[in-house]
């Protein structure tokens, strides 16, 4: 269990219990050499899907193709990279789901077909981009959003190489999706990130840490603001 938490964002110790952090190490471990695993956990505050994967950029965003495809959506989520090696890292995930046409409130859980289908899913679109990334072809807040939108950096200068990027928007089903894009367009990766979604709006945070490893000036964050403040669908 130590393990499991050596390679943990600090963040995530603080967020759950020793009999928890069991529970995930156990999940973990049984994902094996599979490129995904996924199991309800079921927490204390409501069943929860636990996905577990190689890291990559984009994951988050199949995530939400393999969930749409099964008719749901995140209400909410905590995801964490694990990084077991140098050039090796885990994504742990925990969704709150709720129906994509179904209440806002009303929670919602995947059967075991379902769960089946959303690993096969995502294991398939995985796969597909990296055999893409093997072949040589593949490779602060603006006022124009109005008062509704928000997108800024916590705090402009780093904290061990990292950045805190908040989203407070008007909650659509494709929003998580266009920002993990966005964000991996931009050469950002999610270490970690916590998605609410509350009376139709998302308050969403992500830990970020750009891929080139450097810290980045205040011109270039705030190419990434505007980069995903444009990319919401509530812009559009």
């Amino acid at each position: 269990m130590s393990r499991f938490t050596d390679f943990m964002p600090a963040a995530y110790a603080r967020l759950y219990n020793a009999d928890e952090i069991a529970e995930h190490a156990a999940i973990s471990s049984r994902r094996g050499s599979q490129l995904v695993h996924a199991e309800l956990w079921p927490s204390t505050k409501g069943p929860r899907l636990c996905v577990v994967a190689e890291d990559r950029p984009g994951l988050l965003a199949f995530m939400t193709d393999a969930l749409l495809a099964q008719g749901m959506a995140i209400q909410s989520a905590r995801a964490f990279c694990r990084e077991v090696s140098r050039d090796k890292a885990e994504a742990v995930d925990f969704l709150e789901l709720r129906a994509l046409h179904g209440p806002e409130d009303a929670g919602s859980q995947l059967d075991a077909d379902g769960l089946s289908a959303f690993v096969q899913f995502l294991s398939e679109v995985v796969a597909d981009d990296m055999a893409q990334r093997a072949t040589p072809s593949a490779r602060i807040s603006s006022t124009r959003a109005g008062p509704s939108t928000r997108v800024y950096f916590e705090n402009q200068s780093s904290v061990d190489g990292r950045y805190l990027l908040v989203v407070d928007a008007p909650d659509s089903n494709g929003l998580l999706h266009a920002i993990s894009s966005t964000l991996n367009a931009q050469g950002m990766r999610i270490m970690a990130c916590q998605i609410n979604t509350v009376g139709g709006r998302a308050h969403d945070r992500f830990e970020l840490e750009p891929a080139s490893q450097r810290s980045l000036s205040e011109g270039e964050l705030c190419d990434v603001q505007l980069a995903v403040l444009e990319a919401l669908p509530s812009r559009r």
